[in-house]
């Protein structure tokens, strides 16, 4: 059982990670729309899914998703959810699909900084998206430096490894930004979000 599978269960039970979920999506909306990316009927790949605490939320816009994640744990709490809830246009798997051009949209919550070769599966995951096909994620902000106070601060990515991971990828019009701010209890989050385009060319 990996680290990610023992904390499955009370995931979904857990204020920050409700919260997070909530503030990523809201703050993934006016970038799509800007976009002129309709949700309803997308395809969508939620890399990283965990429990579909994202995912949900997609999917009550219309957008068709499939789910990728390496904990088994949480697709299992995933998959019992697609059951109870009746998803009918969503898929869940433990690898990354190899169909180039199959998603109008890809998203990656709080997922990347865990990557063994972060730049490598951005590279993979942009020749997933369609032209024109939109990539986005939202992860911790570690210092330039590395050498963050804030033991929390040490993991994570930098502005510069988004930028550098997403425009080698081939994305354009990439941008980096905090994505959202919010609080629970004592805790502020506060995490970059990055995000790019492939070329329609």
């Amino acid at each position: 059982m990996s680290e990610w599978d023992s904390y499955a269960s009370d995931w979904d039970d857990d204020p920050a990670a409700t919260a997070y979920a909530q503030a990523a999506f809201s703050s993934l909306i006016p970038v799509v729309e800007q976009a002129n990316l309709a949700l309803s009927n997308t395809r969508v790949l939620d890399f990283g899914c965990g429990t579909g605490l994202l995912t949900e939320r997609l999917v009550d816009r219309g957008a068709s998703v499939m789910a990728v994640d390496t904990s088994q744990g949480m697709l299992d709490v995933f998959q019992a959810k697609m059951v109870d809830r009746g998803w009918n246009d969503v898929r869940s798997s433990t690898e990354l699909p190899t169909t180039p051009a199959s998603f109008d949209l890809i998203v990656c919550s709080s997922v990347c900084s865990f990557l063994d070769d972060y730049p490598a599966t951005v590279q993979a995951m942009a020749g997933l998206l369609v032209p024109g096909g939109f990539f986005v994620q939202w992860d911790w902000e570690r210092d330039d430096d590395g050498d963050a106070e804030d033991p929390e601060d040490a993991h994570g990515l930098s502005r510069a490894e988004i930028t550098d991971a997403l425009q080698s990828a081939g994305l354009e019009h990439v941008s980096v930004d905090v994505g959202f701010e919010a609080v629970v209890e004592d805790q502020v989050m506060r995490p970059l979000m990055g995000h790019g385009r492939r070329s329609t060319n």
